[in-house]
């Protein structure tokens, strides 16, 4: 009996030892964050102010302490990472997709080339990611579409390239802000786009879109501000665009669209901002 007694006290203990490490590794282990910002950081070929190089790793302190570094008050683990204008030039470096409980990403107004690394979808608590005003390049990644919690994306003025990958509006529902204007990207803009129905902001102008603007955006009821300037849609304004009557801006100018206005548009009456020039559009 005293044996059993002492067997089952063992286990106990050894459980709760696992426990306590397990626990440790997963939520208090903040060495994992900081070995992947110090591959980020290797992978940074110019940092002009000295902003990494003088603050980061220095005098051992933790991540939480750095610049741009923010962290959560219970598990020490790195929530937000704000780099943004710090005239950094370089990649980015895989190992970011290590940050696994990052909520907002944002590296903005820097000089950052390259792709976005596919590892970055392990980032699945991100809530907004914004990497505007860069150089990044390729095509827009189709991973986005798996990270459910992104309610914020910013990918402007960058060198994007193809077409926008159905996939990203697959699981994007809690979506609000969607920039993408000022890149290359061409083709037809994906009918799934309806799918996002609390979108607030979409900016798409400064590309080169094609065919017909898709009339599912008449279906997103929550919209604000719409941008769809300076590409090459062609046909007319969708009579679903009535149904915006959360609208404050609409920018439809230089495009190849043609026919009437339609009626539907006077429903619109939040409208404070209406752009439709350089098109060929019928007056009545």
């Amino acid at each position: 009996m005293d044996n059993i007694c002492f067997f089952i006290v063992v286990v106990t203990l050894v459980l709760l030892k696992c426990t306590t490490l397990c626990s440790g590794i997963n939520f208090f282990n903040s060495s994992i964050d900081e070995d992947a910002l110090l591959a980020f950081k290797a992978t940074i070929t110019s940092d002009p102010d000295g902003i990494l190089a003088n603050n980061w790793y220095a005098n051992n302190a933790s991540v939480c302490y750095w610049i741009g570094v923010s962290c959560g008050i219970k598990h020490q683990r790195v929530t937000a990472l704000n780099l943004s204008g710090f005239h950094l030039r370089g990649t980015i470096a895989p190992h970011l997709g290590n940050l696994t409980f990052l909520r907002s990403l944002d590296i903005s107004f820097n000089n950052f080339t390259g792709i976005l690394p596919d590892e970055l979808s392990n980032l699945r608590r991100l809530k907004e990611i914004n990497v505007g005003c860069n150089s990044f390049a390729g095509e827009i990644p189709s991973w986005l579409g798996t990270l459910h919690e992104l309610q914020h994306i910013h990918l402007n003025n960058n060198t994007f390239t193809g077409n926008i990958p159905q996939s990203l509006f697959n699981n994007t529902s809690k979506l609000l802000t969607l920039d993408m204007g000022y890149n290359f990207l061409g083709g037809n803009v994906p009918q799934e786009i309806g799918k996002c129905i609390d979108l607030e902001d979409l900016r798409l102008s400064f590309n080169h879109f094609n065919g017909n603007i898709p009339s599912e955006i008449g279906s997103l009821v929550n919209l604000k501000i719409l941008y769809l300037s300076n590409n090459s849609f062609g046909g007319g304004i969708p009579k679903q665009f009535g149904n915006l009557t959360s609208l404050n801006i609409l920018y439809l100018d230089d495009n190849k669209l043609t026919g009437e206005l339609p009626q539907e548009l006077s429903n619109l009456a939040y409208l404070e901002i209406f752009s439709i020039g350089n098109n060929t559009l019928i007056f009545c």
